[in-house]
């Protein structure tokens, strides 16, 4: 099994001084998914990216909470966007804590680098299910429930 300490990411964020995300967290939450040799990174960013991204790769204009790339299958190697200022409203709204909120999209995004998939109904509950079990080994409540 990877160490924690030994599981490669990198954060970008271009946002915060102080940065929200911290590593240790990451790695924690994405401990016990994480595939060996795969390598990601996060990348905290603004609409106005977030917009351009997922417009250049989904045809969608508009920003997104959260996109997932896979650059490599093997080793996986990828990236995972997440939009602050669309993720903070989330939480505020769904009456969530930001650091679960962001705990839950991370897990969410590295689960689709994986493969897993939200486009039928099947695969959403087979992907949300991984989703609760995995939050809920590191005391994060089920996100699809309203608080």
């Amino acid at each position: 099994m990877i160490q924690e300490d030994n599981i490669p990411i990198c954060i970008q964020d271009t946002l915060h001084k102080k940065k929200i995300l911290k590593l240790k967290d990451c790695r924690l939450w994405l401990h016990s998914i994480f595939q060996k040799n795969s390598s990601i990174t996060i990348r905290i960013v603004g609409e106005k990216e977030s917009e351009s991204l997922n417009y250049n790769y989904r045809n969608q204009k508009k920003p997104t909470n959260i996109l997932s790339f896979v650059l490599s299958k093997n080793p996986l190697i990828g990236d995972i966007i997440l939009c602050h200022p669309i993720i903070k409203n989330e939480a505020k709204n769904q009456n969530k804590k930001i650091h679960s909120h962001y705990a839950h999209l991370l897990i969410h995004g590295y689960l689709h680098l994986l493969g897993y998939s939200h486009d039928k109904k099947l695969d959403a509950e087979i992907m949300e299910k991984k989703e609760i079990q995995v939050l809920k080994k590191y005391g994060f409540q089920n996100p699809y429930i309203n608080s």
